[in-house]
């Protein structure tokens, strides 16, 4: 009958198994130690190290937020100035124009200051310089003196509608507008005149946003999460769903940002 290592250590004199539970425990130690040398060795791995063979993900590391490694590539410093510079340009040339002026006492005005910082924090994110710009002309609304939001949160709120809102989707919304209004404040008129212009909206988003008919419902009614677009329900006349309409919401936001410029993508 074989015997295992166990069985092997009991018949072994008192002075041989001492020798071979100190070896053993020799062993486990250099073990762990040979752990915690592998482990530390991951944990200490430089960028260059551990993805010495992708030179974007070793530059890509450094825009994160505490640095992860060496200093960023020249070329990438660059470029992510550049980009900064450019937004900044957009924001605040758009902010200079018009006849409303800037002055001294804004900069004593906590609720300036605020709403200014929260802005440029959406501006300077923004890739679109047409959105940069509406975000500078919303930031000069509460300067007008008239007409603009009525406090601070509900220039927050208009704020966050902005900036919900990605460029194409507020073109869109732009392309509805131009048809008009219907002549009438109910849904059962503003669906019936809607109605008839519809067919040639469709075109029209084809022509500058690329979109066709057969998406137009559903990239307008993801618009709807922004209060600024409303689909028409219920069963009026021949209507089978699908259309809608612009929103008192929406019709704030034109008048705090401009009106903008429709862009075909053709």
């Amino acid at each position: 009958m074989a015997l295992n290592v166990e069985d092997k250590i009991s018949r072994l004199d008192l002075g041989q198994r001492r020798k071979v539970e100190e070896r053993a425990a020799e062993l486990i130690a250099e073990e762990k130690t040979l752990r915690k040398l592998r482990k530390a060795t991951r944990l200490t791995q430089t960028p260059i190290e551990r993805y010495g063979q992708s030179s974007v993900i070793r530059a890509l590391m450094q825009l994160i937020p505490g640095g992860l490694g060496s200093a960023i590539d020249a070329a990438l410093v660059q470029t992510l100035e550049k980009v900064r510079r450019d937004r900044k340009f957009a924001f605040f040339d758009e902010l200079a124009k018009g006849r409303i002026e800037l002055d001294e006492a804004l900069l004593e005005s906590e609720d300036f200051i605020h709403c200014f910082f929260a802005t440029t924090k959406y501006a300077l994110n923004s890739r679109r310089r047409e959105k940069i710009q509406m975000f500078a002309r919303l930031l000069k609304t509460p300067l007008s003196g008239v007409g603009g939001p009525a406090d601070v949160d509900e220039y927050e709120y208009f704020l966050s509608i902005l900036d919900d809102l990605n460029y194409r989707e507020f073109q869109a919304l732009r392309i509805l507008d131009g048809f008009g209004e219907p002549a009438g404040d109910t849904d059962a008129v503003a669906l019936r005149w809607t109605m008839m212009i519809w067919n040639n909206f469709q075109c029209e988003l084809w022509t500058h946003l690329g979109v066709s008919a057969d998406e137009t419902k559903e990239f307008m009614n993801r618009i709807s999460r922004t209060a600024c677009y409303r689909e028409f329900s219920g069963t009026i006349w021949d209507y089978e769903g699908g259309m809608g309409k612009l929103t008192r919401t929406y019709m704030r936001l034109k008048e705090y940002v401009g009106e903008g410029v429709v862009e075909s993508v053709g």
